[in-house]
């Protein structure tokens, strides 16, 4: 279990984050990798780390509740809204001023990232909390086409040297909003939406600009989560509405 200042020491940006966390689970028992779970729920993107509560790696890899078995299993419990109102932000700038040349292009590729993540929320009354996390991050990445052209009329081979520009845009909104039905019974509504747009895919190496692409996609996902302490046993119901483009 990571929880408090161990989170520390995990990576900021939530691509690596995965990275870090399937390392921590080690070999999974199906093929397809380690699952992650985010609040109980299947199929989610990793949550920005000062959103996280706390991560279970692994826990109780032959429980009866799991459809196969737990290892490689991440689990990742995000905070709810609190009692006090609370946020941070965080920026990320780079450019290529210290990038070296690319031994392969006349001139340096270009890069300018600009990445903006934050969060924060607080009590809506004495029984309901809300919280909103969200990210932008706009990286224009240089790619270096180096390859060779036969010439049609003479066979000539000459060397075909490119630069291009990929601009990508990237958007993540996670609102939640948790209401205390009553004493024993909470009601969690969470919605995240995210949007990506990469102008430019599939250039570099030996394929040309020409054959470049554009890539987008949006995803919205609901999910509703209700738990209920019954006595000594805590009951979870989860609903999850989950749109891809």
């Amino acid at each position: 279990v990571i929880s408090g200042q161990e989170l520390d020491a995990l990576s900021d940006n939530p691509d690596d984050l995965a990275a870090d966390l399937q390392a921590l689970a080690g070999p999974s028992a199906g093929p397809s990798g380690g699952s992650i779970y985010v609040d109980g729920f299947s199929g989610g993107e990793i949550p920005p780390k000062d959103s996280i509560r706390e991560i279970r790696v692994n826990q109780d890899p032959f429980a009866a509740e799991y459809d196969k078995l737990g290892y490689g299993r991440i689990e990742i419990l995000t905070k709810p809204g609190a009692d006090h109102w609370h946020g941070t932000l965080d920026y990320n700038y780079a450019n290529s001023i210290w990038n070296s040349r690319n031994p392969y292009s006349s001139a340096k590729p270009p890069l300018l990232l600009n990445e903006i993540e934050g969060g924060g929320g607080g009590p809506l009354s004495k029984r309901a909390s809300f919280a909103l996390d969200g990210q932008r991050n706009m990286v224009d990445n240089g790619y270096i086409v180096n390859g060779l052209t036969v010439d049609p009329s003479t066979f000539t081979i000459r060397p075909l040297a490119q630069t291009y520009d990929t601009p990508q845009r990237y958007t993540r909104l996670h609102p939640r909003l948790d209401y205390q039905l009553s004493p024993n019974i909470t009601l969690s509504v969470r919605d995240v939406y995210t949007q990506g747009d990469i102008n430019g895919a599939g250039i570099g190496a030996f394929d040309t600009v020409e054959r470049g692409y554009r890539t987008q996609y949006t995803h919205q996902l609901v999910q509703v989560t209700e738990t209920a302490v019954i006595g000594l046993a805590v009951n979870e119901t989860r609903f999850q509405y989950f749109r891809d483009a």
